[in-house]
């Protein structure tokens, strides 16, 4: 939210790490020193106990902690909304606005819906809204719109904060308005950390954001655009103010919100350096530069083509089975060709020479194998460092994707994630992605695949790795008072070893 960001900005430089002064003593001690993955967790033993309001008691705790100084001439306060202009007021008794709904900013259906368990009734997460803004947005992730705008596109959305539409995949997602895009944000971060153990599900048409796991829970899809919006809308006055009302209510705190730069901490770019509540330790956080940036290296949907991938044969010559479908991907059924024999590799190279951590994510299904299971067998995600226009003379290295079920009755499975594929052993590399279908007169299958992203944290091109150096010497040692690590993050002059100085790879001691 960008309302005061100028003071808030201020805080920011003063304080490196929190700009809460209300957060009590003690509260955060045991995420002192912690990276990554134990750092989540320690947020998550501090945030996860709080008390449960209850779904019906919402409204009432709404009226102490989502209301604006704006009075009415009855003296209730105006409601705040991030979803819409519309004025509402309180009714100063508890009792539901007329207009309103409660909102969850992860849906409910996203956990196979009930309000009944924590995530439900989080303050932190379900928030008052207009009701045509909440049914516009329904189960949408958080995205950014590029196509045709869905909502608000009547009267009734005149006043829309938020719209919603197809990103440039195609998917429907919801968009907040610029104002909102880093509280919102800061709200996914929070419900990754404290709702780990969710039995988050997958939703047929939507890309569940979350999944049920300890580390990262947030998929790494939606990642890159989450962190730039924390940067690019800093945490405000509201959001500050807000963060200690639900305090105050359920007994525990937005730990993005206190600490603006967790999120680099946990997911982002400074994963690699220990997390301090007093800002005393520095990762690649929003004073330093340059740092790595997320790109996304490759996003097909393949529902309309299949390039930028290409098909080969097991002899390199060109396939014929891989298609694309504008429903259902890419697919390969080999049932209607002579002898059903085929061995096709769907192909896409990668250029990851300038990447330090990369993840491949893509949805797929299967059909008609009804007594065996075809991963590893039949269908094969493979990658080769070597390919040179023939599969068979490559070496594959095989992909650990996660498979659907096998299809009731022989007939098509689902369409399920395939999981987050760690690429980041072939950072520095140029490399080749396939799809390797495979079948014979026995054994004829059909895959389906669809939406393949590769996101990775690229590495600064203005930091140019070149041979060693034997290092420098005398008052000019360090004498743009820069230096980084291999991933391009700044760090501290006098660190030993193999930095980056002076645009030098160089053994630093």
């Amino acid at each position: 939210m960008k309302r005061h960001k100028v003071l808030l900005q201020l805080l920011l430089l003063l304080l490196p790490c929190a700009v809460q002064a209300g957060i009590p003593e003690g509260y955060y001690k045991t995420a002192e020193g912690k990276k990554k993955a134990a750092l989540k967790a320690a947020m998550h033993d501090v945030i996860a106990p709080h008390k449960a309001i209850g779904y019906s008691n919402l409204w009432r705790s709404y009226e102490r902690v989502d209301y604006l100084d704006k009075t009415n001439s009855q003296g209730q306060h105006q409601v705040m909304d991030y979803y819409s202009d519309g004025i509402h007021y309180f009714t100063g008794n508890g009792s539901a606005v007329s207009g309103m709904n409660k909102e969850h900013v992860a849906p409910q259906s996203w956990w196979g819906k009930g309000t009944s368990i924590a995530v439900g009734s989080d303050l932190f997460q379900v928030l008052p809204s207009e009701s045509n803004a909440n049914s516009a947005k329904g189960n949408y992730p958080l995205g950014k719109v590029t196509g045709e705008v869905s909502y608000p596109n009547s009267e009734s959305g005149a006043n829309s904060r938020m719209k919603t539409g197809k990103d440039a995949s195609g998917k429907m997602v919801f968009e907040p308005c610029d104002e909102y895009k880093g509280d919102f944000a800061r709200i996914f971060f929070y419900v990754a950390t404290c709702y780990p153990d969710v039995n988050w599900q997958e939703c047929s048409g939507v890309n569940v954001s979350f999944r049920k796991e300890d580390y990262p829970t947030l998929k790494a899809d939606i990642l890159p655009m989450l962190l730039q919006w924390a940067k690019n809308d800093p945490v405000c006055e509201w959001e500050i103010t807000r963060n200690e009302r639900v305090y105050a209510e359920q007994g525990n705190r937005n730990p993005f919100v206190d600490f603006p730069s967790l999120a680099e901490y946990i997911w982002g770019d400074s994963i690699d350096y220990a997390f301090s509540l007093d800002g005393s330790s520095h990762g690649g956080g929003p004073d330093i530069d340059p740092t790595p940036q997320f790109a996304t290296l490759l996003d097909c949907s393949m529902r309309s083509g299949l390039a930028p991938f290409f098909v080969r044969t097991y002899d390199g010559c060109d396939g014929a089975v891989w298609t694309s479908s504008s429903q259902y991907g890419a697919k390969a059924n080999a049932f209607s060709i002579p002898g059903k024999e085929a061995d096709e590799y769907l192909m896409v190279n990668l250029d990851l020479t300038h990447v330090s951590t990369a993840t491949l994510t893509f949805q797929h299904a299967t059909g008609y194998n009804k007594t065996e299971q075809v991963k590893d067998t039949y269908f094969q995600v493979l990658v080769s460092e070597d390919y040179d226009g023939v599969p068979e003379d490559a070496t594959w290295q095989m992909l650990d994707a996660v498979f659907p079920p096998l299809p009731a009755g022989g007939g098509f499975t689902s369409f399920v994630s395939s999981g987050d594929i760690n690429l980041s052993s072939y950072s520095g590399k140029n490399v080749t992605l396939a799809f390797r279908y495979l079948s014979n007169s026995s054994a004829s299958y059909c895959w389906e695949v669809r939406d393949v992203k590769v996101t990775a944290y690229t590495v600064p091109d203005r930091l140019p790795f070149i041979a060693d150096d034997e290092g420098e010497s005398g008052s000019n040692k360090w004498s743009d008072g820069k230096c980084f690590d291999l991933t391009g993050r700044q760090i501290p002059q006098g660190t030993k070893g193999i930095v980056i100085r002076n645009g030098k790879k160089i053994l630093q001691k």
